[in-house]
C-alpha cells in the first residue's frame, strides 16, 4: 500500500507540471520492457477451490502472487504505440495434506473420510500461468524526460479464459533518451493495480 500511495503522489505531481513541446524521434521508435505487476487478476484462480481441497483431503496457503512481462513497444508516431507483451503469472501455496482411512456409509458404499487434525505431510509449490497480451499506448502528455499515457488492449490465456481485457487509465515513462522508467495503475494480466518495470529505447 505505501508503494502505490507514492506512485499516486508522484503521478499527481507530474500531471501539475507545465506542459512542454512534445518531441518525437522517429529514429528511436523501438523499446523493450522488463516489469513487474502485483497481483494479477487470473493469479487468483490459479490455486484449488475450496470443494476440491476437501475432496482430496488438503488445505492450501497462498504465499504469494505475482507476474514478470516481458515486452516490446513500437512508437507508431508521437500520440500512439503498440505494445506486445508475453507475461507469466505465479501463485506460490503451501498445501497441508490429511491422514485418512477408507470406511462404508450406511448404503453400503466406500468413502474416504480425512482426519483433520492429523496431518500427513505439508509441501511448497508453485503454478505459471502464461499470457500474450498486446495493448495500445495513447500518449497525452510527452516532454524530454517524461511521457503519461493511457492504454487499452487484449490477452490471450490459454487454458482459463481465451480473452481478457486489458486496461491502463494512467502510466508513466520517465527517463532519458535510452534508459527509462515505467509505473502504472493496471488492471489486466500483467497486475490488478500496481504495474512497475525498466526499459531500454532504442
Amino acid at each position: 500500500m505505501k508503494r502505490v500511495i507514492v506512485l499516486a503522489a508522484a503521478l499527481l505531481s507530474l500531471s501539475c507540471l507545465q506542459l512542454k513541446a512534445q518531441h518525437f524521434d522517429p529514429e528511436h521508435r523501438h523499446s523493450v520492457e522488463l516489469s513487474s505487476g502485483f497481483p494479477p487478476i487470473h493469479a487468483f484462480m490459479l490455486g484449488s477451490n475450496g470443494s476440491y481441497r476437501m475432496y482430496a483431503g488438503f488445505s492450501e496457503d497462498t504465499n504469494f502472487r505475482g507476474s514478470v512481462t516481458l515486452g516490446y513497444t513500437y512508437a507508431i508516431n508521437e500520440k500512439w504505440d503498440f505494445n506486445a507483451a508475453f507475461n507469466l503469472a505465479s501463485h506460490f501455496y503451501t498445501r497441508t495434506y490429511y491422514n485418512s482411512t477408507e470406511e462404508t456409509d450406511e448404503a453400503g458404499y466406500p468413502f474416504t473420510k480425512y482426519d483433520w487434525d492429523s496431518v500427513k505431510e505439508v509441501k511448497s509449490d508453485m503454478t505459471v500461468w502464461p499470457s500474450y497480451m498486446a495493448n495500445f499506448r495513447w500518449k497525452w502528455y510527452r516532454s524530454d524526460k517524461v511521457r503519461l499515457y493511457s492504454s487499452f488492449g487484449l490477452s490471450y490465456l490459454p487454458w482459463i479464459w481465451p480473452i481478457f481485457p486489458n486496461l491502463t487509465p494512467i502510466g508513466i515513462n520517465f527517463g532519458g533518451n535510452h534508459f527509462y522508467g515505467l509505473a502504472e495503475f493496471n488492471f489486466s494480466t500483467a497486475a490488478t493495480f500496481a504495474h512497475l518495470g525498466l526499459g531500454y529505447r532504442f
